[in-house]
């Protein structure tokens, strides 16, 4: 018995011994401050057959106190590199960068348009692999322009421009559902699931580049130049193959369940006069059965809205004018869906929705017969269907117009 107390009080010394030495040892992995160039922003272009990356790096000094010595010097500064593959352009940009390159803090990564067209699999290999990244930063692809000019481009909102690009696109998607939250985690899991397409949001530079580079730029009230999320890029596999504008990206969203809350702007139902509407809740349900032997889609969007601006005279107490405007509502999302997926099928020719993800989920026999199912959707019969509820019309029954005549 005194032995078994004897081996118990040995091994728990040795756990606290062993406790001890791992709370007071350092962490193997930790980084100085002074000796790491902090990444926020990355981006990959192309320059003939390699490619040219681009890294927003940190200025700890002037984010930390950008007034105490009064010189404006830039929060960020962004260099570059060119190599046969994205890792060795990294590697070639450390005789620029003088410290370490340090991921861990990347806030977003904008892939060129050329790169997005050429295939986007390559250049990602290395991000996918990296044990030093998290996967929480954002994917977003360049448009008219290259991912080392938004780079190049201050923010007046944020010292650290990538910063302000994250925050950006969260605000964005929760309050204008016209982007998408692509993180590199969603972005392998889409390249990897079977009937549907990846799609990742656009940015664009509004103004002239040449001067987005110019920190003094970013004082100004009204700036020279903004950095502006415009819809979303559709790809076929790893290939980008076209855009979508701010209502396709919403219907996108519709379709994906993706709106915290949105707005929706429609004619009066007896003037040409506009309505406002305020989308607070919105669910979608795909269905699919067949027909001689084929399959069809039916998609039912379900919506509460809430009344925001009346520019009519259109009584909105009245419970039969309400269900009027619902029903004017319902056809505009009709039309609204149909013609975004139209679009889908004859332009982009790509099933960026999940119409094939569904059919895979409910019907993996069927599914297996289908040799190419973006070929298939093109020409695919799909029906859909909207009811809106509307649940608040405000305090004011009349517009404020009518009141003041």
């Amino acid at each position: 018995m005194s032995r078994i107390r004897s081996i118990t009080r040995f091994l728990l010394v040795t756990l606290a011994v062993a406790c001890c030495t791992g709370l007071l040892s350092s962490c193997w992995s930790r980084h100085e401050l002074n000796d790491i160039s902090i990444v926020v922003g990355l981006g990959i272009d192309k320059k003939g057959e390699k490619y040219k990356v681009s890294a927003q790096i940190v200025n700890p000094s002037q984010v930390s106190n950008r007034q105490g010595s009064g010189k404006n010097f830039s929060p960020v500064v962004t260099y570059d590199a060119i190599g046969a593959t994205v890792p060795e352009a990294l590697s070639r940009m450390t005789v620029k960068a003088a410290r370490q390159l340090y991921f861990s803090h990347l806030r977003i990564l904008i892939v060129g348009e050329e790169v997005a067209r050429a295939g986007i699999s390559k250049p990602l290999d290395f991000i996918a692999r990296n044990r030093e990244m998290r996967t929480d930063f954002y994917l977003v692809v360049a448009r008219n322009t290259t991912a080392d000019k938004i780079l190049e481009t201050y923010s007046p909102m944020d010292p650290i421009p990538s910063n302000n690009l994250f925050t950006k696109l969260e605000t964005s998607d929760k309050m204008w559902a016209a982007t998408g939250k692509i993180t590199l985690d969603q972005l392998i899991q889409d390249l990897s699931k079977q009937g549907k397409a990846p799609s990742l949001t656009a940015l664009e530079i509004i103004g002239k580049p040449s001067k987005g580079d110019n920190y003094a730029d970013a004082n100004y009230i009204d700036p020279t130049v903004t950095l502006k999320y415009s819809g979303m890029a559709a790809f076929n596999l790893d290939k980008m193959t076209g855009w979508l504008n701010e209502n396709d990206t919403k219907v996108l969203n519709y379709l994906h369940n993706n709106i915290s809350q949105t707005t929706a702007v429609m004619t009066c139902p007896d003037s040409e006069d506009l309505i406002t509407l305020q989308i607070v809740n919105s669910h979608a349900n795909i269905h699919v059965q067949y027909k001689n032997g084929k399959p069809v889609f039916d998609v039912l969007l379900k919506t509460e809205q809430d009344i925001r601006d009346v520019g009519c005279d259109f009584d909105i107490s009245k419970p039969a004018n309400v269900q009027k405007l619902e029903k004017k509502a319902q056809k505009e999302f009709e039309k609204l869906l149909e013609r975004s997926i139209r679009k889908a099928q004859k332009e982009l020719k790509v099933d960026i929705y999940g119409f094939g993800d569904v059919l895979h989920r409910t019907s993996p026999k069927k599914w297996r017969m289908i040799k190419n199912w973006n070929k298939t959707f093109e020409n695919v019969e799909i029906h859909v269907r909207s009811l809106v509820t509307i649940r608040r019309i405000g305090t004011t029954v009349h517009s404020l117009e009518k009141e003041t005549r």
